[in-house]
């Protein structure tokens, strides 16, 4: 086979699936160099500081590629003492915007999936569900909180 340039040709939309308004959202990392690491994404790639805020004693920040508002990095500033945290450092979770939570939630439950947690994120406007894939993999799962 000759090396040839073939584009990516995604099959249809699945338009009956219960997930079928799942769209990609964020990617969090964790990292104990919480500052060092927005620091570089934005001296490197040029990426824009969209929020920053504290949950607990965790930093978070929100950063976006320079030309893309439709994708978030979220970075999660962390202790590296912390004995709670699942990960240490690197890949934490990634997650899809839903149009209604409760839907979604309704719809992994009954494929007997279990929902993990959720609660709500006033700071950031969103209303948020985890679940585990058979991996050990975390994905969250966000609609926006109505007023």
């Amino acid at each position: 086979m000759e090396n040839s340039i073939i584009t990516l040709a995604y099959p249809e939309t699945n338009q009956t699936s219960l997930f079928k308004d799942l769209k990609g959202w964020h990617v969090a990392i964790r990292t104990s160099e919480y500052k060092e690491l927005i620091d570089w994404y934005q001296q490197n790639l040029d990426f824009r500081l969209v929020k920053e805020f504290n949950a607990g004693e965790m930093k978070l920040a929100f950063i976006a590629p320079p030309g893309d508002n439709n994708f978030i990095l979220e970075v999660l500033g962390v202790n590296e003492n912390d004995s709670s945290s699942e990960v240490k450092g690197g890949y934490d979770h990634l997650c899809f915007s839903v149009a209604n939570l409760e839907k979604t939630m309704e719809s992994l439950k009954s494929r007997d999936i279990e929902i993990v947690r959720t609660f709500e994120v006033p700071i950031i406007g969103k209303r948020v569900a985890f679940i585990k894939d058979p991996f050990g993999n975390k994905i969250e799962f966000a609609e926006e909180l109505k007023m």
